[in-house]
């Protein structure tokens, strides 16, 4: 009994000394606000306890309402974080929500809740649904036709933002007007409609409305002289779908600015409105969509038509710039390689390539991944690289040949870098970076010609600097890719049943014909070409004197600069006897050297020839066609 009541009297001592210091916090503590927020679907009014704000309007999306994320995070003082610019964490006194860009997976207090739509960026915007985070604030919703009413308290202590400077989560109150400063152009802010497309530099940009039958588009070109009246024409009409049509052409005046204007309709029920005009040396084209029965569904674009100009004012606090352009460079991201890279805005991503491939008439830049072999590594990975790029140049053709590192963002890379020509006076310089993360490699090559007016070496340096992989990611969801490496080694036979023979091709080759049953044949090597031709009904030696007819007289060979260079006998396969004939073509912008090999079995000429760049005629490269041509075999 002692000892409880020294316990009680103890706890009460305690309490007591602390009730002062609980008083003080008290008096400094923020204190606790209710807040009404209204709001309507498809309106750009946002009030918060009465105080008027512009926001981008909010939509329904598969029966989600989805607003602007800035309204939860000012209106109830909601702490927020963006990671990765697509990982967004608010907090809100005891309660965690946790959403991700494109993923319908919401987690509360670390719960996962799946939902009808995703957060999804919007004109530049950060789009979230309403009702799962008003939820887990306590709050209440209220809803009247379009109108939102949401109830509830603002935090007890105000939420700090991190991150929150990419991504698109700062909100659009007070623009009005939407533009690039770049490209030089703005028009009024199509609010109710959502950024459908946005090309990799910037120079397409689509709106689509949530129902996706009203479109907005804007598309830029830059060109080298002055296009006519029905050159602008013809330009908008090469976005013309196959079903598409003009019902009106015309020139227009809105304002000071002239206008070529088509009106064109589609069998599949839609209307559009192309607007065209040329400044300088750039094409402006503004067009619009409607899916309807009738053109005149347009004239409610017309407004946004009518705004447009090619022109951007810097300091007009009402227009927001979408530019992707900065400094001259555009972040690209390939979500899909877990690449992001910033490019020179002049340089084109080849869309229908599968890899990420970007070219310009300055240069070339591709990316690739593969597996990672047991045991190897990125140095051992450059050095073979290094022995077969020297076994494939001529001398001649190839200097400064280098081997170095470089600091990547996600650790070090191993470069070759070289100089190689095709006629020994237009040289080119590319580089090779070779890195090494987890259960894969990832290989970047970089060309661009020595002649071009830009500075390719700062242009790599550029680029090298901003590359970052995500290694995490490409390991997740990428398993076994085999590389080029791995075909080297390897041959497949190929037969023909027509024509009676059989001949072994290296995997690595690409085929172009491969139809072993036609009477032509083609396959790529990263030397040349090589093809079997098959002439019926013909004489080995009428063949011969037709090649080389052709070859001295045909306008085109001469030009070539071809020349017979030689004409003996040779074998092809196992005892084959063949006319073996080998042309120069000195006048090609890389200079090649042509051998045939003709012989006849059975009243059929058989042909086969490859090409070799002069640059690349090695001994290496010589020795595999040779082995190829060793291989052929007669069959019946």
């Amino acid at each position: 009994m002692k000892n409880k009541l020294l316990a009680l009297l103890i706890t009460a001592c305690m309490l007591f000394a602390l009730m002062p210091a609980v008083a003080g916090a008290s008096d400094m503590a923020v204190e606790t606000k209710s807040v009404e927020i209204k709001l309507a679907i498809g309106s750009p009014t946002l009030t918060v306890n009465g105080t008027t704000s512009t926001i981008q309007k909010p939509y329904k999306q598969n029966g989600t309402t989805m607003v602007p994320l800035s309204v939860i995070t000012k209106a109830f003082g909601a702490g927020l974080k963006l990671e990765n610019n697509k990982i967004i964490t608010l907090t809100y006194n005891k309660t965690t929500v946790v959403l991700t860009i494109g993923s319908k997976t919401v987690k509360v207090n670390g719960s996962p809740i799946t939902l009808t739509a995703e957060p999804k960026i919007v004109n530049s915007v950060t789009m979230v649904p309403l009702r799962v985070i008003v939820s887990a604030f306590g709050a209440t919703l209220a809803l009247n036709g379009n109108d939102i009413t949401i109830k509830g308290l603002m935090a007890a202590a105000p939420g700090t933002s991190t991150g929150t400077n990419t991504g698109g989560i700062n909100s659009d109150a007070g623009k009005t007007y939407v533009g690039d400063s770049y490209y030089n152009w703005s028009m009024k802010y199509p609010s109710d409609f959502v950024m459908a497309y946005q090309s990799n530099n910037g120079m397409i940009t689509q709106w689509a409305s949530v129902a996706d039958d009203r479109k907005v588009a804007i598309f830029i070109e830059d060109v080298d002289q002055a296009y006519s009246r029905e050159e602008l024409r013809e330009f908008a009409e090469d976005y013309f779908g196959t079903d598409e049509f003009a019902v009106e052409k015309k020139t227009i005046t809105v304002g000071d600015l002239s206008f070529e204007k088509i009106i064109s309709k589609t069998r599949s029920g839609w209307y559009y409105e192309y607007r065209v005009i040329q400044v300088n040396d750039r094409i402006y084209m503004a067009a619009t969509g409607v899916q309807a029965t009738t053109k005149d569904k347009l004239d409610a674009l017309q407004d946004i038509l009518n705004s447009f100009k090619p022109s951007f004012a810097k300091n007009d606090l009402t227009l927001k710039d979408i530019t992707k352009v900065k400094d001259g460079y555009v972040t690209t991201v390939d979500k899909d390689f877990g690449l992001t890279v910033n490019m020179p805005v002049n340089w084109t991503r080849l869309e229908s390539a599968p890899n990420p491939i970007f070219v310009s008439e300055d240069g070339l830049m591709f990316f690739n991944i593969s597996s990672l072999e047991d045991n190897d590594t990125a140095q051992a990975w450059e050095k073979r690289s290094r022995e077969k790029l020297e076994q494939s140049f001529v001398s001649d053709y190839l200097r400064n040949v280098k081997d170095t590192t470089v600091a990547l963002k996600d650790g070090e890379a191993q470069v070759l870098s070289y100089e190689y020509s095709f006629d020994k006076e237009k040289w080119h310089k590319q580089y090779q970076l070779f890195f090494v993360s987890g259960e894969h490699k990832y290989q970047l090559k970089f060309y661009y010609n020595e002649g071009v007016k830009v500075d390719g070496e700062s242009i790599y340096n550029k680029i090298v600097s901003s590359i970052d992989i995500d290694t995490e990611y490409v390991d997740s969801n990428f398993s076994e890719l085999e590389d080029s490496e791995a075909l080297e080694q390897l041959t497949v036979k190929k037969s023909s049943k027509a024509y009676g023979y059989s001949i072994e091709l290296p995997q690595s080759w690409m085929a172009e014909s491969k139809d072993f049953e036609d009477t032509t044949v083609e396959y790529y090597t990263d030397y040349g070409d090589f093809m079997i031709d098959i002439w019926e009904d013909e004489k080995a030696t009428d063949v011969v004197d037709y090649i080389k007819n052709y070859l001295t007289t045909d306008e085109d060979m001469k030009d070539a600069g071809a020349q017979v260079k030689s004409t003996t006998t040779a074998t092809v396969g196992n005892g084959i006897s063949a006319t073996k004939l080998v042309v120069d073509f000195n006048k090609l912008t890389a200079p090649t050297t042509e051998t045939y090999l003709i012989f006849e079995k059975n009243g059929i000429t058989y042909v086969i020839y490859y090409t070799i760049t002069q640059a690349n005629n090695t001994d290496s490269n010589r020795a595999a066609v040779e082995k190829v041509i060793g291989s052929f075999t007669f069959t019946s």
